[in-house]
């Protein structure tokens, strides 16, 4: 439950008590009046009001005060359903096209683990908003934010590491990216699903990934590989002509950088996962951080909704009922007049 006007939500308890602070002392104005005007002494100028009566016809007045400034207050309460849930929540996805992402240390190779895995994750997506970001040594945007799901999967069959001609690999670029498309179009979530073994090469991910954290981007990481590692082949399809070379003649040896990636989600308050043989990883990262995230959107978000505003007005009326019933000021308990003369009794003739 939330409120479309919370200041009257914390004026209502002072307005209450002020109220019948206020009846309370006009009761004692009142029975101070007649003490000044009938005396200590004159029991039958009395009215007669219940004490008990008079105090709950204070209590009710206050109570029936308060619960109008709690309607005003607007009480909303929230519908848990379907359509309050993952409507629309947009996001992301990086994956990491460089070549270390051949590397045979998962079956059959890295970057069939991950695309599976991607794909199986959007074709679940039910009504999220889903865009897909490549990235080497320099990010691309592949496919903006879109409820298309078939389309974003079809451009992801369509990468291929061997045919990127961006050397190296830069997680920061493609947090870069992400960030700069989250500002243009003023996406009120943002959030960046970042596929890689987590091997990068320019080593300014986080002064970067803090960068775009602070206009609301949240980064969560899904590593793909082993901490063994394997070697980088030349050709996918030709694994008989070896693994690629460095500058130094030494084969390509590619292991899974956990590191990178639990330092760049955590710099976001993001969330790490591994993929795992069957992309459990991406299951988890829905059930663990996407599903709360689009309930805590879907409650700021007032057309998931009702007005509740009835309830505190129906209580104030019972309460001015009630009081009606209680009927403090007709009630009196008849006070006995004392003999014409008993005044003058036993004085002397």
């Amino acid at each position: 439950m939330k409120f479309g006007h919370p200041f009257l939500l914390v004026a209502a308890p002072f307005v209450t008590l002020g109220f019948w602070l206020l009846l309370r002392a006009a009761q004692a104005r009142a029975k101070a009046r007649l003490r000044l005007f009938a005396g200590d002494d004159r029991p039958w100028a009395n009215p007669g009001h219940s004490p008990s009566r008079l105090r709950w016809d204070a209590i009710l007045a206050s109570a029936s005060l308060g619960l109008l400034a709690l309607a005003l207050a607007r009480p909303l309460l929230f519908r848990h359903d379907e359509k309050s849930e993952l409507q629309g929540l947009p996001y992301l996805v990086a994956i990491d096209t460089s070549r270390s992402m051949l590397a045979a240390d998962v079956r059959p190779n890295r970057w069939f683990a991950a695309t599976n895995a991607i794909d199986r994750f959007l074709a679940s997506a039910g009504n999220d908003r889903a865009g897909l970001i490549s990235f080497a040594g320099v990010a691309y945007l592949n496919a903006p934010l879109s409820f298309d799901m078939n389309a974003i999967r079809t451009t992801l069959r369509y990468l291929d590491p061997e045919l990127m001609n961006d050397a190296g690999s830069s997680l920061a670029s493609a947090v870069d990216r992400a960030g700069r498309y989250f500002a243009s179009n003023n996406v009120p979530q943002r959030v960046l699903i970042l596929v890689s073994d987590g091997e990068d090469l320019e080593g300014n991910l986080v002064p970067s990934a803090r960068r775009w954290s602070r206009e609301g981007l949240k980064i969560c990481t899904v590593g793909v590989g082993t901490s063994s590692g394997a070697k980088v082949p030349i050709h996918r399809y030709a694994p008989q002509a070896g693994a690629a070379r460095n500058t130094f003649g030494q084969e390509v040896v590619s292991r899974l950088n956990e590191s990178n990636l639990q330092r760049l989600a955590a710099a976001t308050g993001g969330k790490y996962f591994r993929l795992g043989e069957n992309g459990e990883g991406l299951r988890r990262l829905r059930d663990e951080f996407l599903r709360p995230l689009a309930e805590a959107a879907a409650r700021e978000d007032m057309k998931n909704y009702t007005e509740i505003f009835q309830v505190p007005v129906a209580l104030a009326l019972l309460a001015l009922l009630a009081r009606i019933v209680l009927g403090s000021d007709r009630f009196r308990r008849p006070q006995p007049l004392p003999p014409i003369g008993s005044h003058l009794a036993g004085q002397p003739g």
